[in-house]
């Protein structure tokens, strides 16, 4: 059973782990990559529902994951597959959620929940595989804090630094050219930020000649300046990014000293930093299949989108800060660069796995500046 704040009840079928979780039912449009959604981090706090109509037959692998385990809180689909056929498989999508304990709903109107959604707006809500009654799971869907103020970055970092060395896995993602960082043997120092970081993201740096060492939510930006970088990174992650004082401060104490690159939640926290404000979107953007332009190139990039929050262009200081893409949705900023100063960031995700691959020249820009800062 899935039941909203609203007291709007989907019943369907049971799967995954027998249990009940909690969190704001969002809707991801994705064809393909369920496995990445499971793993990604941001959905921390989510109950995600998949508009593509079969999940599950590809199985799971450890490959495709973008962390160490699923972070949704729990999923809904219209058809589940029990059985997987891929020969990448090590296990069913059924199996990978029940041994992470995440509960399923499958075998439920999803298109009736998404419009649902659609008119008004993300909800929190409870799945519950254990039989509890609908009444309570009201109540306790009612009791869920909002998504709106709550800080979940630091429940989803790393506990301690570490490094990380490998490149993109050849069936994951195609093999890059050889970019100019790794001539002549120069590597850059990349200091990642974790606010709930997805593998793909540390692939890619590694894949352009990056040495990374990744670094928990909250270290300082003295900490992180004594590590020598020649670049720090700003990662995605869950929750709003507005309590996350800790983090526009140390962007400020960065800023003008090394070269910063922000994705999605690392976007935000520049925004804020830059003197600007953000706002929670209605439903949020979940997908793989968003349409941004390019304002620099006049280009249109097919993107991989998965936020609940945006900045306000109108809120950004003009004379330092110019707007550089636009979701041709609603319009919103996808992403920014400051004027004098080496900082640009974007809403969506330039490292989508399995795909699409439009905007992943910005691993290429960000290689570019980091170049160009140590001339």
């Amino acid at each position: 059973m899935l039941a909203l704040e609203d007291g709007r009840v989907f019943n369907g079928r049971a799967a995954g782990a027998r249990t009940r979780r909690g969190g704001e039912v969002v809707f991801n449009t994705s064809l393909t990559g369920y496995q990445e959604v499971f793993t990604d981090p941001s959905y921390a706090g989510q109950i995600v529902c998949l508009t593509y109509p079969h999940i599950g037959n590809v199985g799971a692998n450890h490959d495709d994951e973008e962390s160490g385990k699923p972070y949704i809180e729990a999923l809904v689909v219209r058809e589940f597959s029990a059985l997987a056929s891929n020969w990448r498989s090590t296990e069913s999508a059924k199996q990978y959620l029940e041994r992470h304990g995440v509960p399923v709903i499958w075998d439920l109107d999803t298109r009736a929940l998404v419009r649902h959604l659609r008119e008004v707006g993300a909800l929190r809500g409870v799945v519950a595989t254990d039989g509890t009654p609908a009444e309570n799971l009201v109540a306790e869907a009612r009791a869920i804090p909002t998504i709106a103020g709550l800080e979940l970055a630091s429940r989803v970092t790393c506990a301690k630094k570490y490094d990380w060395s490998r490149g993109s896995i050849d069936l994951a993602a195609p093999i890059l050219e050889k970019p100019s960082g790794r001539e002549g043997g120069t590597r850059y120092r990349v200091v990642a930020y974790d606010f709930g970081i997805k593998q793909n993201i540390l692939r890619l740096l590694v894949d352009h000649g990056c040495e990374v060492l990744v670094v928990p939510a909250q270290t300082s930006a003295e900490d992180v300046m004594a590590l020598r970088p020649h670049g720090v990174f700003l990662s995605n992650g869950p929750g709003d990014p507005e309590p996350i004082g800790y983090a526009i401060q140390n962007i400020r104490k960065l800023l003008g000293r090394v070269p910063i690159f922000g994705i999605c939640l690392g976007h935000q926290l520049c925004g804020l930093a830059l003197g600007g404000r953000t706002f929670k979107l209605k439903f949020g953007h979940h997908g793989s299949n968003h349409p941004v332009k390019n304002l620099l190139t006049e280009k249109v990039e097919i993107t991989a989108q998965n936020h609940g929050f945006c900045v306000d262009p109108d809120s950004l200081p003009s004379s330092d800060v110019e707007i550089t893409h636009v979701n041709l949705n609603d319009h919103t900023n996808e992403g920014m660069r400051h004027r004098s100063l080496p900082l640009f960031s974007v809403q969506y995700h330039p490292e989508a796995s399995p795909g699409p691959h439009d905007a992943r020249y910005l691993f290429d820009d960000f290689l570019r500046i980091l170049q160009e800062w140590q001339q």
